[in-house]
């Protein structure tokens, strides 16, 4: 009976050992599954706390900085080794089996199992400040106008991308911002938004791309209706071409970004920059009182792009850290963070973040690479 013990746990030792050998798997694609979206999340977590700084640095007139993030090289390791062995001396007792002796082992026999492991993370992130070239083409030049068009024809709303970004329609102007305050948008401006808002929902408003063969960029076109626009359509546009003083004999009007016009079958956009967008957002922070009445920081201005879209209040401040925020960040020695119940800002910066890469056709670095070497 004792012997046939012996040999079941000997076996049993046996397969364990060989278990643990063979059940090591690679960790690739378990660390996949995880790393994507966690570099997803901390990657635009990062932008967002890094808009958030710069919009605060603005009212408190301290220069704006922006680091992007180069290459993201995540590598892991993982050794494992294992080994089972049996030994038996030459001085093994030669006896007959019986129940005092073990009959695989005998007296003198030794049974080893080991097993190692051993993990390594070495994650690599690398970082390149935007100066120069990068940040006056990505910052401080007009956004593209052809990003703006196609953004509203992909569904994105008229009064969101117009009141936000666009300085200027055919002449009209939008509210801007000056060194010495800011100047209300002109009631037509607001009218032509409006129009192209409502165009929208009717499905009568689109956009069109021309790409010719030997011009170096290709052409835009404003599609208004259509041949055979709905009675309501044919109102809106009626009145459209009223007020930007347009050709009512066409339907389809190309989209320029110079100042003026050359005919009435062209509608001139000027849009903002991403430094003029920052500062309308700017406008909306609040500041703490003492702050402001120290001079360490800019008073608030009431009218700026963006009214008809933005709250009044677009970031908060305090003196602890909130506990439920879209994005938050201590500067001088205060708290100020955008509430993550205020759809409307959080879009704004779901905006500044879509127009930084919509900006990289300007600026030739390429985007982040993320790398996982895996051995």
């Amino acid at each position: 009976m004792r012997t046939s013990l012996s040999r079941t746990a000997t076996t049993t030792a046996l397969l364990a050992a060989l278990v643990l050998l063979s059940g090591c798997s690679s960790i690739g694609p378990g660390r996949m599954l995880q790393d994507r979206t966690d570099y997803i999340s901390s990657y635009t977590e990062s932008w967002k706390r890094q808009i958030l700084l710069n919009i605060v640095k603005v009212r408190y007139a301290e220069p704006i900085f922006f680091m992007d993030v180069g290459d993201i090289v995540a590598g892991y390791s993982m050794e494992t080794g294992g080994n089972a062995g049996f030994s038996r001396t030459i001085y093994d007792n030669p006896a007959p089996v019986t129940e005092d002796i073990n009959p695989v082992f005998g007296n003198f026999g030794k049974l080893e199992f080991g097993l190692s492991t051993r993990y390594t993370d070495r994650p690599t992130i690398t970082y390149k400040p935007m100066t120069g070239a990068p940040f006056r083409l990505g910052v401080m030049s007009a956004l593209p106008v052809r990003n703006i068009m196609v953004g509203l024809d992909t569904g994105i709303s008229a009064k969101f991308l117009f009141n936000l970004g666009v300085r200027s329609i055919n002449g009209l102007r939008n509210s801007t911002l000056t060194a010495s305050g800011s100047v209300p948008a002109q009631e037509e401006f607001k009218r032509t938004v409006e129009v192209l808002s409502l165009l929208q929902l009717e499905n009568a408003v689109r956009v069109r791309v021309e790409h010719a063969p030997n011009a170096r960029e290709s052409r835009l076109y404003l599609t208004l209706g259509g041949k055979r626009p709905s009675p309501e359509a044919a109102a809106l546009i009626s009145e459209l071409r009223d007020i930007l003083d347009l050709d009512p004999a066409v339907y389809e009007y190309e989209i320029i970004i110079d100042p003026e016009v050359e005919n009435r079958r062209q509608i001139a956009i000027q849009a903002f920059s991403l430094m003029q967008i920052l500062a309308s957002v700017a406008a909306r922070v609040d500041i703490p009182a003492a702050d402001i009445d120290s001079r360490r920081a800019l008073p608030s201005i009431k009218d700026s792009p963006g009214s008809d879209i933005l709250a009044p209040v677009a970031v908060h401040s305090g003196g602890a850290k909130p506990a439920d925020a879209y994005a938050a960040i201590a500067f001088h020695g205060h708290w100020f963070w955008v509430d993550d119940r205020d759809i409307l800002t959080k879009r704004v910066f779901s905006f500044l973040m879509l127009a930084f890469t919509l900006m990289e056709e300007k600026n030739v670095t390429l985007p982040p690479q993320l790398t996982i070497p895996v051995q």
